[in-house]
Parts: C-alpha cells; structure tokens; sequence
C-alpha cells in the first residue's frame, strides 16, 4: 500500500477519539518531558502572536492561550480539530482554529506570528519542506520556530528493542535509516489506536531543508525523562537510554 496525506489524514480522524482521551494533555511524554521544555524555552509568551501547527485537539494550543499568548491553531484532521473546538467552547480562550494541511496556509498573512510551534507533527505531514516554506514565510523576521518530533535517529522504518532468553531489552534495533518512504507506527494495544502513518526523514534533511527556508538552527535538545519517572514511571525509563524525541530550537533571519 502507498500512504499519502489523504491517508495519513484518515488514520488520525479515525485516531481522534482516542488520543483526545488518552493522550493529549493527559500524554506524560507531553505534560511531564516535552511541555516542561516548550514552556521555558518560549519564555515570556504575554502577547505574543503564536501558530500552532498541526494542533490536534489543542491541548498545547490551551496551554499557551492561558499564558497570555495569541494563539492560531491549525489542523488537518477534522475529528481531532472537532475536539479542539469542544473544549475552546467549554473554556474560551484566545485561539482562532482553522482546517488545513500545515504545508499551505494562504489565510493567513505573511510576517504574521512571532512564535511557530510543531508539536509532533512533522513526521505526519507528507510535505514537510512546503510546511517549512510557510513557517518562514508566516514567521517575523527574529521570531522562533519550535521544530519537536521523535527522533529521526531512532524512528526508522525498522525499529524495536533486541531482548535476551529472558525478554531483558539489551538494545534499540533501528534500520534503513536512509530509506525515506512513509511507514506505518503502532501504537500500544490499549490506546484503541490504529497505526499512523510516518513519514520517515534523516536528521540532515530535517536540519537543511530548515536551513534553506532561512532557520538558523540555536539550540538542540534532546530530552531526558526527569527524575520523577525512575520512581513513579518505571515503565516509561526506556526513554533514559535512547531520546525518544528531537527538539530544534530556530531563528528566522
């Protein structure tokens, strides 16, 4: 079977209900690993103009809009944006939704945001290097982009953990590293979650294509669980040995 958008876009409908109660702000990689980050490297947010690229149900969206930001959120699954809007009618907040692909946004203007944030989205979006060309197009001249994703290095096409006789996890398998065709990620049996398209890029395309669209690249960061986890999330310590995820902290020039 060949993925493409339409496909990938279908299986996060399909997924919305789902992550919307299992995952989200609800999600340990996000609330207690990633938000901890996003949150101290965006700093003073009061005022500022944010996009939220591919926002999911909005959780991250919330979260900024509460900090005082301005938020415009935009997303291609229109079950996940549906629950988005729920919750913004539940508690309103200051964020504008819009349905679209995040790699052609032509509603909104240009020099507009001051603050671009993908939350793990990129590796869901066929056309990464138009998403990008938007970004920079949308971003002021200054402003930052927050690129968050799993870690190229370690989401391969072929992935896993080699164990012994015993099922003891001696190491990461990952393969076809250079192999960029989208594949399928599945997630625990439990999330009622159907595999989701991965569209599969080396760290070096990821880092030259944002450099090409004018990013300057300031900061990396790849996350380690924090102490709380070796206590209260055992289960989650996997993440000690291998980052699970890649955070790009860019300039637009």
């Amino acid at each position: 079977m060949i993925f493409d958008q339409n496909e990938g876009t279908k299986r996060w409908d399909n997924n919305a209900e789902p992550w919307h109660r299992f995952f989200g702000e609800k999600d340990l990689n996000r609330c207690d690993l990633l938000d901890p980050i996003i949150l101290e490297v965006l700093g003073d947010i009061k005022g500022k103009h944010i996009l939220d690229a591919g926002c999911g149900d909005g959780y991250l969206s919330r979260k900024l809009a509460s900090r005082g930001a301005l938020v415009t959120a935009v997303e291609i699954s229109q079950k996940m944006l549906d629950f988005a809007i729920l919750e913004q009618k539940k508690s309103p907040l200051l964020i504008n939704y819009y349905q679209s692909d995040c790699s052609s946004m032509p509603f909104l203007a240009d020099s507009s945001f001051d603050i671009t944030v993908t939350n793990n989205v990129i590796q869901d979006v066929a056309d990464y290097k138009g998403a990008f060309k938007e970004f920079s197009r949308l971003m002021k001249p200054g402003g930052m982009y927050l690129h968050i994703e799993n870690h190229p290095c370690f989401t391969t096409p072929v992935l896993g953990w080699e164990k012994n006789g015993r099922g003891e996890k001696l190491f990461r398998k990952v393969d076809y590293y250079f192999d960029r065709s989208p594949f399928l990620v599945a997630w625990g049996p439990k999330s009622g979650m159907e595999p989701s398209v991965n569209w599969h890029r080396t760290l070096g395309d990821i880092m030259n294509s944002l450099i090409a669209c004018n990013f300057r690249i300031a900061q990396v960061i790849e996350p380690e669980p924090p102490y709380s986890w070796r206590i209260n999330h055992p289960e989650c310590m996997d993440a000690a040995r291998i980052p699970d995820f890649i955070v790009l902290v860019c300039k637009r020039d």
